[in-house]
């Protein structure tokens, strides 16, 4: 991980650009109980995220707050490790799945947690899913938390549009994963007033992108959105996906980006910061 340049905190963006053709999440409870409920499958390059968070967790940190902890996969690696770990999620079903000690709560709200009661607040992949107030709330609170340290993941300047779906059932359009906000390194440089930057950095295997006026003929004209079967519609909670206007663009559209020299960049970005 390189070294980040330091920032004032009062001169810098805090809030990284709002996607606005993403759907609003009208309840991201049910949304979320729903996805884990279907379950996960966990990928080899997930592995390695979740291997690579785990080394960049400073060695003076041994309580740990997990915030959006998701299916636990972390947090349950890390307890493994001996540190001490608790779980937070606004998830039930999420938590379920966490084998330590466990606190549902929203990322804006961590009622209940003292004021720099834990060495290192963590975050990974959880971010990127809040709408405005919440984001804004969950940086105040991590803020408050942490006692010597922040570790946060998210998407590398994810290409938004390559993730969007459409409802069969109601014809919402949303991001398949629940994703709200794109990132890049600049907007992590500088977010809590308490806490100085260590560093930021791209990591991951680097990922092909989809071509872009392919991407748009594919959605816009072919009306050929992406599927997750594990994603419901977060208006009526539907798992069916839309058909495509024009099923065969579409396949064109696949079949000549895969045959393009293709933009490459690491998947997600990680940034420490340390207590002033």
């Amino acid at each position: 991980m390189n070294q980040g340049s330091r920032t004032n905190y009062e001169t810098r963006r805090t809030t990284p650009i709002f996607v606005r053709e993403v759907s609003p999440v009208v309840n991201d409870q049910a949304f979320y109980d729903l996805r884990w409920a279907s379950g996960s499958i966990t990928t080899e390059r997930e592995w390695n995220r979740i291997t690579a968070t785990i080394r960049a967790i400073p060695p003076d940190c041994h309580s740990i707050l997990d915030v959006g902890t998701g299916n636990g996969l972390l947090a349950n690696e890390l307890a493994g490790t001996g540190k001490s770990v608790t779980a937070v999620d606004i998830s039930e079903v999420a938590l379920s799945k966490v084998r330590g000690p466990t606190l549902l709560r929203s990322a804006d709200n961590l009622e209940g947690v003292a004021d720099r009661s834990y060495d290192l607040v963590l975050c990974t992949e959880m971010l990127e899913h809040l709408e405005h107030a919440t984001y804004v709330g969950a940086l105040r609170e991590f803020n408050r938390v942490a006692r010597r340290a922040i570790l946060i993941t998210v998407p590398n300047r994810e290409l938004m549009r390559e993730h969007m779906g459409l409802c069969g059932h109601c014809g919402s359009r949303f991001h398949i994963w629940g994703h709200r906000r794109r990132f890049t390194q600049d907007d992590l440089e500088t977010l809590f007033p308490s806490f100085a930057t260590a560093w930021v950095s791209a990591f991951g295997d680097q990922l092909p992108k989809y071509n872009w006026p392919l991407l748009w003929m594919r959605t816009a004209i072919a009306k050929a959105w992406f599927i997750d079967e594990r994603s419901p519609c977060p208006e009526c909670h539907s798992f069916a996906p839309a058909a495509p206007k024009y099923p065969s663009l579409a396949r064109l559209c696949d079949l000549l980006n895969s045959n393009l020299p293709k933009r490459r960049r690491e998947p997600w970005l990680m940034a420490l910061y340390r207590v002033r």
